[in-house]
């Protein structure tokens, strides 16, 4: 923009006050009326006042302009082989967090699958960057089937099912229970409902979404409240086959001082005297969200919420004491 190109109105007044000055002096002090009518005396008066405007404009400083901002550098995308690397080294926290240790009584299966996700953790680490994901979801397979077997005691009693049923099951104890659940779809869109009856509306107590661009997890852990009788009214559903139960609410898992937990999609975690502090690390495509449950186990404060891998530190109000976490994939969270 030119010079003083926004200040058209200050140098018109320049040019008026200085073509009045002098009109007024050649009319008033030096007795000096211009001949001919009222047009001539206009004429005469314009004359005096655009020469000083456009003067004024001609000689106006350059106005000051802030020094322009350095442009931000652009984050740059991650290489191939930035992107495996990182990948690599999420997944080596992944199994270093994993509990599963081997004994002279392990089972042949849950050594095959431990001895699996070692064997990825070294390949994918020598391996060219286009093999890596595939590399690391046969790793991370693996550590799910440990995991999966660790639920699969003796003393668990299974209700299997496929597609969308209503069931009965038998609980524990009166009071609140952990219910257990998983399924085989790969891509989710599953949910449970405690089953209401005549003029009761079901309520939600897990749902995960149906994913098309990649794995949906295929778990959850979540305490629900007890009811009279020792038996629950469930409504799942789900496209493919699935299994749940209810087991006794001791079995929750406990956020202890010094002991990180891992945990893949939908599971409420109780959390231990004096803790205040839960570090909570996402690593997965997708969604994720953390409230505290309420005394009847009902969504309370929402905490924190975000998408992908995200690295947090999250507050447990008081009185709450149970952490619900909602996720598309690998987390972990610990309170130091």
């Amino acid at each position: 923009m030119a010079a003083g190109g926004a200040s058209w109105g200050r140098f018109l007044g320049y040019g008026l006050l200085s073509g009045t000055a002098v009109f007024a002096l050649l009319v008033l002090v030096l007795d000096l009326l211009p001949v001919g009518d009222g047009g001539v005396a206009l004429l005469l008066y314009v004359a005096l006042v655009v020469p000083p405007a456009l003067a004024a404009r001609r000689f106006a400083p350059a106005p000051n302009r802030a020094p322009a901002l350095p442009t931000a550098p652009r984050a740059k995308r991650p290489t191939a082989a930035q992107a495996a690397d990182r990948a690599v080294t999420s997944y080596g926290e992944l199994l270093r967090l994993e509990t599963y240790r081997p004994g002279p009584g392990a089972d042949p299966d849950d050594l095959a699958a431990y001895r699996t996700a070692l064997d990825v953790y070294d390949e994918a680490k020598r391996s060219a960057p286009a093999r890596v994901p595939e590399l690391l979801e046969r790793g991370r397979a693996a550590l799910d089937r440990l995991d999966a077997a660790r639920l699969a005691g003796t003393d668990i009693t299974w209700i299997r099912g496929t597609g969308d049923t209503r069931v009965q099951v038998p609980a524990p104890g009166e009071g609140p229970a952990l219910l257990v659940f998983e399924t085989d779809d790969r891509h989710g869109g599953f949910r449970v409902y405690e089953g209401g009856g005549r003029g009761v509306r079901p309520r939600e107590l897990l749902a995960v979404g149906y994913e098309e661009w990649g794995p949906a997890p295929g778990r959850a852990r979540v305490l629900v409240p007890g009811r009279r009788g020792g038996r629950l009214l469930l409504d799942v559903r789900a496209p493919g086959p699935w299994r749940l139960a209810l087991r006794p609410p001791g079995e929750i898992r406990r956020l202890e001082r010094g002991l990180p937990l891992s945990g893949q999609g939908i599971e409420t975690l109780l959390r231990a005297e004096g803790c205040r502090l839960v570090e909570f690390e996402h690593r997965a495509r997708g969604p994720f969200t953390l409230h505290a449950l309420t005394r009847t186990h009902r969504p309370g404060p929402l905490l924190a919420e975000g998408h992908d891998s995200a690295r947090l530190t999250v507050a447990l109000p008081e009185p709450h004491r149970l952490l619900h976490i909602t996720s598309h994939g690998h987390w972990t969270a610990h309170f130091n």
